[in-house]
């Protein structure tokens, strides 16, 4: 299983890069490079059949936005997860060395959908813009401040500390669950402002930079003031500001 997550997370990767979920119009954000413009027309200045609505403009969760944000978890968490599925698969019974890490999967994907859609679903009562800048600067620093917190230093330390794990049984499923509960714990604390950094939509840029910096901290958890992070959430910044200027 631990050997299947990084072929995902990269097949995750391959459709972002493709451009295959427009995050802006009508089907609201979803992850990829910025497309659609007024009602998902493709025009970038939302112009042609007249003033984008205050509707069309924001976030609005669909299951277009859906579908991309569970496209963006796999692209971006499943490899931070691989060291949890191989411990669960090699202290596992061998029929269980599938199913349990599995399970313990999908209790942090299913987390981060309900992350996400808390976050969307206030973004769309708050009318937020897809794409927002702000939205997106304002995160970004949240997480660029928080590398330089100690606590959240110790915080980190004490949720790698993963839960005892049964080989097998319904034990195994509740305490796989658990395991998975706690290592999404710990990757909220990882990443959470730069995961709400992705909620209005942004460019594959931003998600790009985002990505190694958590990476690059999940493997280095003891180098808290590590400058590389956090020259990757400057990085994230400037490509938030460059596709707004850009248009998108």
């Amino acid at each position: 299983m631990g050997d299947a997550l990084p072929v995902l997370a990269g097949a995750a990767w391959a459709v972002l890069l493709l451009g295959a979920l427009p995050i802006q119009g009508s089907f609201g954000p979803g992850i990829g490079l910025h497309g659609g413009g007024a009602h998902g027309t493709g025009d970038p200045l939302g112009s042609t059949v007249g003033a984008v609505t205050d509707v069309a403009a924001s976030v609005v969760v669909t299951p277009t936005w859906i579908a991309g944000w569970l496209l963006m978890v796999v692209a971006m968490m499943w490899p931070l997860l691989v060291p949890l599925a191989n411990r669960i698969a090699s202290g596992s019974y061998p029929r269980w060395r599938i199913g349990l890490p599995i399970v313990a999967v999908a209790v942090a994907t299913l987390l981060w959908l309900a992350f996400g859609l808390v976050a969307g679903v206030f973004a769309q009562l708050a009318s937020i813009p897809a794409g927002s800048l702000w939205w997106q600067l304002a995160a970004l620093a949240v997480a660029g401040l928080a590398r330089w917190s100690a606590r959240r230093a110790r915080l980190l330390t004490r949720c790698a500390v993963t839960p005892p794990i049964a080989p097998g049984g319904r034990r195994g499923i509740r305490t796989a669950a658990r395991a998975g509960a706690v290592e999404w714990r710990r990757c909220a604390i990882l990443c959470g402002p730069l995961m709400l950094a992705m909620v209005p939509g942004h460019s594959i840029v931003v998600l790009a930079a985002a990505s190694l910096s958590v990476w690059w901290e999940a493997r280095h958890p003891r180098a808290w003031r590590d400058p590389v992070p956090l020259a990757l959430i400057v990085v994230a910044g400037i490509g938030a500001v460059g596709s707004a200027l850009l248009g998108g």
